[in-house]
């Protein structure tokens, strides 16, 4: 039968609990230090870890201006902007609509990372990869399956330029997995997950494109401690002057095309249909002018013409000038 309290017992209680009586015989190895978490805001990486993926991103930008600026045949700048922590879901609700996300998968790790590209900057390299301007004013909208399997190559270049700089650290041996015009169907972790955020800006013609790599807390979590500035620098890899030597002999024995162009000339159709051999046509430029020398399909020198022995040859006057090579990229 339950014990019933007197009422001087329940009046002891109650002035023990009014007096703010305090009970100290706790084990010391049974307290324990709090520290304040923003579940809102997770900061899970720590700064020397965001410096190391800063340097890795930084040489990722630089590769892939690269050959951007090959492939499009302009200048391309590509820079790190910042490297953020935030929750999956607010990184989901910033994402514009429609938007260009390409989903990477990897071999030997769980998870997704997530690359998202300005529609109007693929739809820029769609338009210089087909041989357009890229000047005419781009409208945003979602980018269609040929306009995707146009830019493959540039995303294959992508992915395999992330895995080479993340392969000073860690072989992410990244793939491409699939492509997502809306971010409500990108689901790579839970909405309160923690998600490291790289972004970039890409410049090209005047113009600014953002440009961001996502991966989540759980994917880096396995690499985090390789992330290290030791550990980092520690891996990094140096080219031996044996490699150096057999890339400049195999750059030196790389075959290029050399053409020297007369001139142009416009002429009417009717002209053209009645031309017949023997018939001279007038070129617009003097034969005391230079000639423009082009390697592959662009113009890199100027000369004039001439002989050598018994063949016709060509010598080199002057380089291009800065401005003439401004003018003939516009």
């Amino acid at each position: 039968m339950n014990k019933i309290l007197s009422q001087d017992e329940i009046d002891a209680l109650l002035s023990s609990v009014s007096k703010g009586k305090t009970y100290d015989n706790l084990e010391p190895d049974s307290r324990r230090t709090v520290t304040v978490y923003d579940f809102k805001h997770p900061d899970r990486i720590s700064k020397e870890q965001i410096r190391s993926m800063r340097t890795i991103h930084e040489n990722f930008a630089r590769l892939f201006a690269t050959f951007l600026s090959t492939n499009m045949r302009a200048l391309v700048d590509v820079n790190v902007i910042s490297i953020d922590q935030v929750t999956y879901s607010e990184y989901t609700m910033s994402l514009s609509m429609p938007s260009s996300l390409y989903l990477l998968g990897f071999e030997e790790m769980e998870g997704k990372a997530v690359v998202e590209i300005s529609p109007q900057l693929l739809l820029f390299i769609v338009d210089r990869l087909l041989g357009g301007s890229g000047e005419t004013e781009i409208e945003v909208r979602e980018i269609t399956l040929i306009e995707q399997n146009i830019v493959q190559r540039i995303i294959s270049n992508l992915i395999n330029t992330l895995n080479e700089v993340w392969s000073q650290v860690f072989p992410l041996n990244a793939r491409f997995d699939s492509f997502e015009t809306d971010p409500q169907f990108v689901q790579i972790a839970r909405s309160s997950e923690t998600i490291a955020i790289i972004f970039f800006e890409v410049k090209v013609r005047g113009a600014v494109y953002p440009m961001n790599v996502g991966f989540p807390y759980f994917v880096l979590e396995p690499i985090l401690q390789k992330l290290s500035s030791q550990t980092f620098f520690s891996t990094s890899k140096k080219v031996s002057d044996d490699e150096l030597r057999m890339m400049e002999e195999r750059l030196k024995a790389t075959n290029i095309q050399l053409s020297a162009v007369f001139n142009e000339t416009n002429i009417r159709v009717s002209e053209f249909l009645s031309l017949r051999k023997d018939d001279i046509i007038q070129l617009d430029k003097s034969i005391n002018e230079e000639l423009v020398i082009q390697v592959g399909k662009r113009t890199k020198m100027f000369g004039v013409p001439g002989r050598s022995g018994r063949k016709m040859a060509v010598q080199v006057t002057r380089q291009l000038s800065p401005e003439e090579k401004l003018s003939l990229e516009q």
